[in-house]
């Protein structure tokens, strides 16, 4: 049975966007803005501009077809509703917040970056660490579930603290009919992240795949581009996003101004943002741990044949000089 989640008016779609509500949506959500432009650094350093930027768009169009989905016939998240009242300033299309759509792109490219991470060799000069990644691996069947999975570890940080968005400047922007087990979430919720996450990733690693072929016909390979200390980039913005999270959630256990919570809810709310937080800081501090593992492990440093080959691929003139390959 289909389940419309309106509860006030909005503009289903029109033919010239509105700047104030996308600038609204912009602004009033800068850490959204924030991480988005961390994506396109770190994907215009990693990938090249235009890969980044099929990304940006193949990213926003799923994640955008998968809340409609779910808003409509609770496909793949799970049904769930938005508080249009709470989004009457932003950029709504179809019923779906611009902004939110927009957040599955950083944060499946974050994850795909970080499963790389995960998977490579690294060459280390101290905070010098250059990731080491065949396209053959970037491309990969493991990098993918691994990538996947890597977003859908985040919502789990993400997604309650959300869910708590009245109490931050996040808003009330949504419910859901049926509250779930994990605080509140419902398990759907989170077996629709790691499918969009893989739909995203699976799609942008065909992109590459033929993107590549192209330029290698052309003899115009893709460019690396060399920054000290590049390949931290992708472990520190995840983590980033979660450190984001977590302080929020934090804050709201140990600094929230309790006048705002009905005083026979008070006991309960503290304790339960409490205990998300340390659930939240149990999920990622084994994720930190094994990161920080395989970066010093010995045997992770590539040998000179491995260099050779992998700047055959990815060539740069920079990194060839500075490893005198």
């Amino acid at each position: 049975m289909r389940q419309h989640s309106v509860e006030c008016a909005y503009k289903p779609i029109i033919n010239n966007i509105p700047m104030s509500e996308l600038f609204y949506s912009f602004t009033f959500r800068p850490y959204v803005t924030l991480f988005l432009l961390a994506f396109l650094a770190i994907g215009w350093l990693e990938q090249g501009g235009l890969r980044t930027g099929i990304w940006l768009v193949t990213g926003f169009l799923i994640a955008f077809a998968a809340e409609w989905g779910s808003i409509n016939y609770g496909i793949p998240f799970g049904y769930y509703a938005y508080q249009y009242e709470a989004l009457a300033h932003d950029l709504v299309v179809f019923g779906v917040p611009f902004f939110d759509s927009l957040s599955f792109v950083f944060l499946s490219y974050v994850s795909f970056s970080f499963a790389q991470f995960f998977l490579s060799l690294h060459w280390r000069c101290g905070f010098n660490v250059q990731r080491v990644t065949p396209r053959n691996l970037r491309n990969s069947a493991t990098v993918l579930f691994v990538g996947a999975f890597l977003m859908m570890v985040l919502d789990l940080i993400i997604d309650p603290v959300a869910h708590l968005g009245k109490h931050w400047f996040l808003g009330d922007i949504y419910h859901y009919p049926a509250p779930g087990w994990h605080f509140d979430i419902t398990l759907a919720n989170y077996a629709g992240w790691f499918a969009v996450g893989w739909v995203i990733i699976f799609i942008n690693q065909r992109v590459d795949a033929v993107l590549a072929g192209y330029q290698w016909s052309r003899e115009k390979p893709l460019q690396l581009r060399y920054l000290p200390g590049k390949g931290l980039f992708a472990p520190l913005f995840w983590f980033g996003i979660a450190a984001f999270a977590l302080g929020v959630t934090a804050w709201l256990g140990w600094g929230y101004d309790l006048e705002y919570v009905a005083e026979v809810e008070r006991d309960a709310f503290v304790a339960e943002t409490r205990k998300l937080f340390l659930a939240g800081t149990f999920i990622i501090a084994p994720i930190a741990v094994l990161a920080w593992t395989h970066l010093i492990r010995r045997d992770s440093q590539p040998s000179r044949e491995q260099l050779t080959a992998w700047l055959k691929e990815y060539p740069s003139i920079k990194l060839k000089t500075h490893w005198s390959v």
